[in-house]
């Protein structure tokens, strides 16, 4: 197989991810290595280096980066990779916030995507991706952990939070920020082979899976959205999860129609009253999974499901993994 040598940009910014930038570095190197030794290549698959608008920076963790190459002095790259650019956990202000920081950047990535670089972005990287303009419109993956706030800074974007990697040719998009080490499993993969991609895992100890990350996901309600009422139900759901919900019955008691009701919750929580049910069932069940032995069946019957078939089903859905696939993999039991 020819092999070309993909000159690659790695962009790093103010309060990146520190660990996600160094797994790409290691990674590509790792690559070249494995090319090397196990496949007779003579020339390097990947060249990078660190890009982006200071020559040093402090990364979110207090680690300083240096020996960065300002973006304006950089060559048009084969491969754009876009690592964390800040936490995917800061609120909906602080990461816009961020982003205006980050605005220098983008003409950049826009530049380098018109030139025919491919773009490879991790967590909020995708932010960087969707703020630059690159996406228009195309699904994009990020943290589930970002989800809402995607939503909002983004209204005219896709965020899909349960696929890993999501591949539109031009861009590349990946979940989380540790996820980074499949999203350059899966370039090696794209750009060489599916052999050199898992000689390279391999020779890091890192699995190549690129299932989607719904099973990492935990729910976390919305409950600081002020609409008491709103509250009042959530409250009624967590408390009663293993009853039927009747919601008609909770709107007649407050006066309200049952449609508006689900109007304002799920404008609230990003929910419906019934898929709010069974994400707080399945997150019971979930914990009960990782720290019990508990028959699964049992477990669905305590919270309030008579068809263990269909709740599997439900499970299943929501998690991308079956009930024994999730306790095998999460159970903190010995």
């Amino acid at each position: 197989m020819t092999v070309t040598t993909q000159k690659v940009a790695i962009v790093v910014t103010e309060r990146c991810q520190a660990s996600s930038v160094f797994v790409v570095t290691d990674l590509l190197m790792a690559a070249n290595y494995a090319l090397q030794q196990y496949f007779s290549g003579d020339i390097p698959l990947f060249e990078y280096e660190l890009v982006g608008i200071k020559s040093r920076v402090k990364a979110y963790n207090g680690q300083n980066i240096d020996g960065i190459v300002p973006a304006a002095q950089c060559q048009t790259p084969d491969i754009v990779i876009l690592p964390g650019a800040f936490e995917s956990i800061l609120p909906e202000k602080q990461t816009q916030n961020q982003l205006t920081k980050l605005e220098p950047i983008f003409k950049h990535v826009q530049s380098w995507h018109a030139a025919g670089a491919l773009m490879a972005s991790v967590c909020t990287g995708n932010f960087v991706l969707a703020s630059a303009g690159i996406a228009k419109g195309r699904p994009l993956s990020c943290h589930w952990a970002s989800k809402d706030i995607a939503k909002a800074l983004f209204p005219k974007e896709v965020f899909d939070t349960d696929q890993l990697v999501i591949d539109h040719g031009d861009m590349v998009s990946i979940g989380g920020a540790m996820a980074v080490s499949q999203l350059v499993l899966y370039l090696i993969n794209r750009l060489h082979s599916r052999e050199l991609a898992l000689a390279t895992g391999k020779l890091m100890m890192v699995e190549l899976n690129f299932e989607n990350q719904s099973r990492f996901a935990m729910f976390r309600p919305n409950h600081q959205h002020g609409d008491t009422l709103v509250s009042q139900l959530q409250k009624h759901i967590e408390e009663d999860y293993q009853q039927e919900l009747m919601l008609h019955q909770f709107a007649n008691n407050n006066g309200i129609g049952e449609r508006q009701l689900a109007r304002r919750f799920k404008k609230s929580t990003g929910e419906t009253p019934l898929s709010y049910l069974q994400r707080f069932r399945v997150e019971q069940v979930k914990i009960a999974l990782e720290s019990s032995r508990t028959p699964a069946n049992n477990l669905i019957w305590q919270v309030g499901y008579e068809d263990p078939t269909s709740f599997r089903r439900l499970f299943k859905r929501f998690t991308g993994l079956t009930m024994l696939e999730y306790r095998k993999r999460f159970s903190i039991q010995v």
